[in-house]
């Protein structure tokens, strides 16, 4: 089964996200039904066995990974390419998809939501 991780603020934001994503995917895809829906993918955090992840805990999940998957983070220094800083969500976004990066070795992830609710 194919993996859509989740970064939210709180479990409210995750079922409103989740439920917005499978809507839009129903109407792209026209073969796509609620049943198929729940056969093809399922929406998980970056932890294995959670529905979402929350973005004030990634800094423990990244260290968690470190200690127990041998994750070795990326030197991270904190510009893009045209020199420009990122901000602490631009920072913490990429720290993210780089472990995503690292858990596609062993996992099926297909996707990733960023959602923040301000």
């Amino acid at each position: 089964m194919l993996e859509f991780i989740v970064i939210v603020e709180s479990g409210a934001d995750a079922r409103t996200a989740t439920k917005l994503a499978e809507r839009i995917l129903k109407a792209k895809v026209d073969w796509l039904d609620d049943f198929l829906i729940r056969h093809i993918y399922h929406w998980t955090g970056l932890e294995e066995g959670t529905e979402f992840s929350c973005w004030k805990d990634i800094t423990k999940i990244i260290d968690d990974a470190k200690q127990q998957l041998k994750y070795k983070e990326p030197r991270f220094l904190g510009h893009y390419s045209e020199g420009v800083r990122f901000q602490a969500d631009g920072a913490r976004a990429t720290k993210t998809l780089n472990l995503v990066r690292f858990l596609q070795k062993t996992r099926e992830i297909k996707a990733v939501l960023l959602i923040r609710d301000v």
